[in-house]
This record gives structure tokens, sequence and C-alpha cells, in this order.
């Protein structure tokens, strides 16, 4: 029986040659271990996609839970309201009530107005119809204070919690503290005055009092246009947009003016709120193992902030603005009050404070509001960082 022989370099094939690169070791029948030649084993059936079906998992529990989520803030609404009364005589039980109250919220049947708020009639129409026509101006303005606020709110958590340098991370602490401190609608009604004067000899015109022109500007001299009714515009709702559709250009001009004041506002004042959160965040990444290792073999700063530790705080960044959405709409309202916007959500909310079935159904419109777009940003944060989100 003839031996092959035997080469230091490689294992013997049957023909007697060496295989370049194998190891010396054979291997035995089952052993996957990857070699030069076959390459690393190959993954249990199914494994491939298997990122994909886990964010998709993720993603309908997540969808799941928000009617869990609205039900049991609507629990605490009805349970303030009316649990007292529930044990009076001849009311309907709690669980009875509960369900009518929850039915109600669903279908939109929130009841009619009656009187008037400025500029709107309100005989002859619902509260939904209301709401409907108050909600577009305010998505109008945080579409713009969104961008605003990320523009500036993301390097200045950087560049603030990033440096060891204390005449930039001191000032910017101060700063938002001290935007923090002040009350929006302070900061909101020192802004519209300082503009009141400036902005009315620009456009003859006041800076507040709704996104379009104030009733008594020039160019209403022959009344409304027909496509704006009691502060309403058509089709779409949008002021801007619909400005543009039917090429008021200098309507157009006024109304975006405006939003781009206001927003700045709403921007400015959410930056303080988010700086608390992000800074830290930001100086524990300047801090982590990884980063020293890198600066230690002399990578630059420029390249650790902006291409390394960037990247991975931006996932926490979504989480922290996804968890204080509520303090976003609340300065949202509180500037549009402050500029007397009597065409936005905000006033709406503030001249019905009183009004507790109406205060119900603006809360269940807010709640559903922030509980989708936290939904959003757990979504985009899985997206960008699946291992880190999908643990917590």
């Amino acid at each position: 029986m003839s031996r092959h022989p035997t080469n230091a370099g490689g294992v013997q094939n049957p023909s007697g040659s060496a295989v370049p690169g194998a190891s010396a070791t054979a291997q035995r029948p089952g052993d996957v271990r990857p070699n030069a030649v076959t390459g690393p084993p190959p993954g249990p059936r199914g494994s491939r996609g298997r990122g994909v079906s886990g964010f998709w998992t993720y993603a309908l529990r997540r969808a799941l839970l928000i009617p869990v989520q609205l039900g049991f803030v609507l629990l605490i609404l009805y349970s303030a309201a009316n649990l007292p009364a529930t044990f009076a005589k001849g009311r309907p039980g709690f669980l009875e009530g509960f369900s009518h109250f929850l039915v109600n919220n669903f279908n939109g049947n929130w009841g009619a107005p009656s009187g008037r708020l400025v500029g709107f009639a309100l005989v002859g129409h619902t509260w939904a119809q209301v709401f409907a026509a108050y909600i577009p101006s305010s998505i109008q303005m945080g579409a713009f204070a969104l961008p605003i606020a990320a523009a500036l709110a993301y390097p200045v958590s950087l560049l603030a919690g990033w440096s060891p340098r204390q005449w930039l991370d001191t000032p910017a602490r101060y700063l938002t503290l001290l935007g923090a401190l002040l009350p929006v609608v302070v900061v909101g009604v020192l802004v519209y005055t300082a503009l009141f004067f400036p902005f009315l000899n620009a456009f003859q015109d006041i800076p507040g009092s709704g996104l379009i022109p104030y009733p008594l500007w020039p160019g209403f001299i022959a009344g409304y246009p027909s496509w704006i009714h009691e502060y309403v515009t058509s089709p779409t709702g949008f002021p801007l947009v619909d400005a543009l559709i039917h090429h008021a250009w200098l309507i157009a001009e006024i109304t975006f003016v405006k939003t781009v004041i206001q927003a700045s506002v709403v921007a400015v004042a959410y930056v303080a709120v988010f700086f608390r959160h992000a800074r830290s965040i930001v100086r524990a990444a300047r801090d982590s193992a990884h980063i020293t290792g890198a600066r230690a073999i002399g990578v630059s700063e420029r390249k650790l902030l902006w291409r390394y530790a960037a990247k991975g705080v931006t996932p926490t960044f979504f989480l922290i603005f996804a968890l204080t959405i509520p303090q976003f709409l609340g300065i949202l309202f509180a500037v549009q009050i402050a500029f007397n916007d009597t065409d936005c959500f905000g006033y709406l909310l503030f001249v019905n404070l009183g009004n507790l079935p109406v205060m119900d159904a603006l809360i269940f419109l807010i709640a559903i509001v922030v509980l989708v777009w936290t939904f959003v940003v757990d979504l985009i944060a899985v997206r960008l960082d699946p291992r880190g989100a999908m643990a917590r």
C-alpha cells in the first residue's frame, strides 16, 4: 500500500500535490472550521435576513402598543373628570361610561361648539371640523421648526459636549439654562415686540395674529380672497401651500416670513431642552474606550468627532427627541399663544382651557401625535443602531 509523500507547506490531495495555503492539520468528517480554501462555514438556513425580520417584529410590537398606551391616557382623563360623578344616582357605571367615552373619542364625536372664536364662526361647525381647520397651520410651523432645531441642536450639542475647553462649553450651558428658565411665552412676546415695527414697515402687516396677513392689511381692502374664509385657507388648509397654489406671491412671502420667525423661536427654545440631555451623551462618547484608543494611535479629534462619535450618538439623539416631543409641542403652542396666532392649534387650546369636553378631545389628539411620532422615531433609531435599540 503506497503512501503519498508529505509536504510541510500544505495538505496532500489524492493526486499527491499540495494544496497551497491549506492547513497541515487534517479535518475530521463534519468539521466545518473555516480555512483558506473552503472559506467560512455557511450559516444556518434562514439566517439571512434575520435582522430585517427582527426589525419588523419589533415594529409590529411597537405598533400594537400604541392603542394600549392611548387607552391608558383616556382612562386617566376619564377617571379624573368622571370618577366622582359615577357614584351619583342615575349615572351610568364607570365601565359603561368609559366605553362610551372611548367610542366617542375614536369616532370624533366631540359635540358642537357655540359662539365664535376670533376670526372663526363656530356656529354650524362640529369640533372635529374646527380642529381640522386649526391643525394645518400648526403642522406648517412645526415642519419649519424641526429642521431649524436640528440644525442648531446637533452641532451645538456635539461641539459643547466634545470640547474640553471651558470657553465653549460654559457659555453654551449658561445660554441653554437661561433659555430653559425663561418662560417660552415671555420669549415669544419679547421677539414679537422687537420685530413689530420692522415687520410693519417692511410688509404693512404685523408679525402675529395668524400666519396669513392681518385683516387690516392693505391688500385686503376689497376683502379676503375667495380662497380664504374665516382665517382658513383652501384647498389644503396650509396657508403657505395655498398661497402658492393661487399665485398670491405677496401673501406667500408674508406667510413664509411669519412662519420662519415663529419657527425660529420654537427651535431656539427647544434646543435649550434638548441640549441638557444630549451634551452628557456626547461627553460619555468622548471618554469611551474605543475613542480613547483611537486617540492614542493618532486619529485627529476632528475625525473622531464628526466621523465616529457623531455617528454613534445619532440613534440616542433620536431617542432623546422622541422623549422630549411633548416639550416640543408645548413650546410650539406657547409660541403660537405669544404671537396671538388665532388660526393655530395653540390658540384653540388656550381659549378652551376651562372647557373640559373640548380639553379631553384636544389631549386625545395630542396623545395620538406624541405616540405615533415616538413610534416613528423608535423605528429610525432601530434602523440606525439595531443592536443598541433592540437591546433597549
